[in-house]
């Protein structure tokens, strides 16, 4: 009976403990096995997450970190697009438009920029993003379910839905829990020159 080098596939007899071709040991460590959800048997269970939010993966660029946004960033950029909505509101005020054209579209401004780009203005402004788990920009349904649902929600609630924000360890509204989705801070740090050789 022989025993085959794991290193240089020589045949050795079955007493040897080294191989005879290149030296090594005949014996091959055992590698530990996790059992449970985090792989397949014998591989090793990655360290979980650091970064936040927890659903942050390996893919997501290296010159972008995020952070949770808080209330009062929040309630800035709140205040920045009630600006704009207002403005806007107004001038269809003087131009004779129902009110309540003015309310569809300062509804429609909150969706489609939250659906399409997960930035209003004044999100943008102040380099804030609502994302999805994954960074996935909410998309229409969803922003149809945080702007109007959720906010009714979180309206109705005597604005605790709102102001959640301020406690919650996710920095999400009853709106964001409603539509599942987060509110980061995005800083982008600058790209290092590529080296040349």
């Amino acid at each position: 009976m022989s025993v085959q080098c794991p290193h240089c596939q020589t045949e050795n007899t079955d007493e040897a403990k080294f191989c005879s071709n290149c030296g090594r040991s005949l014996e091959v460590a055992e590698q530990p096995s996790v059992p449970g959800p985090a792989g397949p048997i014998g591989m090793q269970a990655p360290p979980p997450a650091t970064g936040v939010p927890p659903f942050e993966t390996a893919e997501e660029p290296a010159a972008q970190t995020t952070e949770y946004a808080g209330f009062w960033i929040r309630f800035a950029a709140f205040i920045i697009d009630g600006v704009i909505v207002s403005a806007g509101g107004w001038i269809l005020v003087v131009l004779s438009f129902p009110s309540s054209l003015v309310w569809i579209l300062s509804v429609a401004y909150a969706v489609l920029f939250i659906g399409l780009r997960g930035q209003t203005p004044g999100k943008m402004a102040l380099g804030l993003q609502v994302i999805k788990p994954g960074y996935d920009v909410p998309g229409i349904g969803t922003a149809l379910m945080r702007e109007v649902v959720g906010k009714i929600v979180s309206t109705i609630t005597l604005l605790i839905g709102f102001i959640w924000v301020a406690f919650d360890p996710q920095k999400q509204g009853f709106h964001d829990k409603i539509a599942g989705t987060y509110v980061v801070r995005v800083v982008r740090q600058p790209q290092r020159p590529p080296i040349e050789r």
